[in-house]
C-alpha cells in the first residue's frame, strides 16, 4: 500500500506534464486604435511693446551772467549846482534853436541847467504873459570866472525890462546856483522853489506845463541886447 505522501507526490507531477505539454491559449487582445491627438498650441499674444519712458537727458542749467556793465543812470538822483550836467542829474533836456536847458522838480523845487553858445549873458524867463512882461526870470553870467545871477521879473513886453526881484519889493529866491564859462560857453546851474509866495515869482504846479523863453547876450552886461531867443514848454512832474 503506498504511503499518502507518495501518492501526493505523484499526482502533483503528473498534473506538472499536463499542463507543460499543453499550448496556451492565445487571449483575443483587441488593440485599441491609438488616437494620436494633435497638441493644439495656441500661442498667447506677445504683451504688446510698451514704450518705456525715456527719462529727458539732465541738460545741465546754462546760467549766464549778465555783464554788470555801466548802470543806468537814475532819474531824480542827487543834484549839485556845480555848473555841471551830469547824466542822469535831470529828468528833462531841450535844445532851443542851440540853447540848451535841463530840468527836473520834487515836490517843493525846480532845479534847472543852462547853457548858451556865448561868453556872455545867458537866461529863461518863466510862464510869460505878452512876450516877455510877466515872465520869472533867472538871468547870469561870469565874469573873471566869479558866477552871478538873478532873481529878476519881467516888467514889460520887450526891452531890457526884467530888473531884480528885490528892486521891486521881492526877494531873491535862487536857494543854490553855480556858473562857469569854458570853451566860449556859458552854464548855469541852479535851484528855486516851486511857489515862492513872493509876487514877482511865477508859482509852478505838479502836472502842469508853461511856457518859457531863452535867450543869450553877447556880452556880461545885464542890461545887454539878447544875441538868440527861442521858446519852449517846461512840463512840471
Amino acid at each position: 500500500m503506498k504511503s499518502p505522501i507518495r501518492l501526493f507526490l505523484t499526482a502533483l507531477f503528473a498534473g506538472l506534464l499536463i499542463t507543460s505539454c499543453s499550448v496556451p491559449e492565445v487571449a483575443d487582445v483587441t488593440q485599441a486604435p491609438v488616437v494620436v491627438t494633435e497638441a493644439v498650441v495656441t500661442e498667447e499674444p506677445m504683451p504688446a511693446e510698451t514704450e518705456v519712458p525715456v527719462e529727458p537727458e539732465a541738460t545741465e542749467e546754462l546760467v549766464t551772467e549778465e555783464s554788470p556793465g555801466e548802470p543806468e543812470p537814475e532819474m531824480g538822483m542827487a543834484w549839485n549846482a556845480d555848473g555841471v550836467v551830469s547824466e542822469g542829474e535831470y529828468s528833462y533836456e531841450a535844445d532851443l534853436k542851440g540853447f540848451k536847458i535841463w530840468w527836473s522838480n520834487d515836490a517843493e523845487f525846480l532845479y534847472m541847467a543852462l547853457e548858451g553858445k556865448t561868453k556872455g549873458w545867458v537866461s529863461v524867463g518863466i510862464d510869460p504873459e505878452n512876450r516877455m512882461q510877466g515872465a520869472n526870470y533867472i538871468f547870469g553870467y561870469v565874469v573873471d570866472g566869479t558866477a552871478q545871477i538873478w532873481d529878476a521879473y519881467g516888467t514889460a513886453p520887450t526891452g531890457a525890462t526884467h530888473p531884480p526881484d528885490e528892486e521891486l519889493g521881492g526877494a531873491n529866491h535862487i536857494v543854490a546856483s553855480a556858473g562857469v564859462e569854458e570853451n566860449s560857453v556859458t552854464r548855469f546851474e541852479f535851484q528855486i522853489p516851486l511857489d515862492s509866495g513872493d509876487d514877482y515869482d511865477k508859482p509852478l504846479v505838479s502836472g502842469q506845463s508853461y511856457p518859457m523863453i531863452v535867450a543869450t547876450g553877447g556880452a556880461d552886461d545885464y542890461n545887454g541886447y539878447h544875441s538868440m531867443y527861442a521858446k519852449g514848454d517846461l512840463i512840471i512832474d
